[in-house]
């Protein structure tokens, strides 16, 4: 890994370790529902913009290499296999059909104020 993205990696992980950890203290305090899907989104927009850097990394290093080499397709193979994990790369859209139909709020999702 080039010594600029490893340390690019390296802090965005420590900054979504530390996001992640003020999640579950909010959860353990019994935050309000959506407060905490604010901050898991926080969390996991940290963690695209790392898993962008791994990809920026691999592509100037490994594929590139690979494809100098005669070992591309193998390489955009493997990478391709590797992003469909990852819906922030891809564009994947989750499907929320039918989330309407949960039920009503119950006390979980009042704002600690309101209790």
């Amino acid at each position: 890994m080039a010594t600029d993205s490893k340390r690019e990696i390296d802090i965005g992980l420590k900054v979504a370790a530390g996001q992640l950890e003020g999640v579950r203290r909010m959860a353990s305090q019994g935050a309000y529902c959506v407060d905490l899907m604010k901050q898991l989104s926080a969390v996991q927009a940290q963690l695209e913009r790392v898993n962008r850097a791994v990809l920026k990394n691999h592509l100037s290093t490994c594929v590139s290499e690979a494809i100098r080499s005669g070992q591309g397709e193998q390489k955009i193979e493997e990478l391709m296999q590797a992003l469909k994990y990852s819906t922030g790369l891809t564009g994947v859209q989750p499907d929320l059909a039918g989330v309407a139909a949960l039920g009503s709020a119950d006390s979980c999702c009042t704002p600690a104020a309101d209790r």
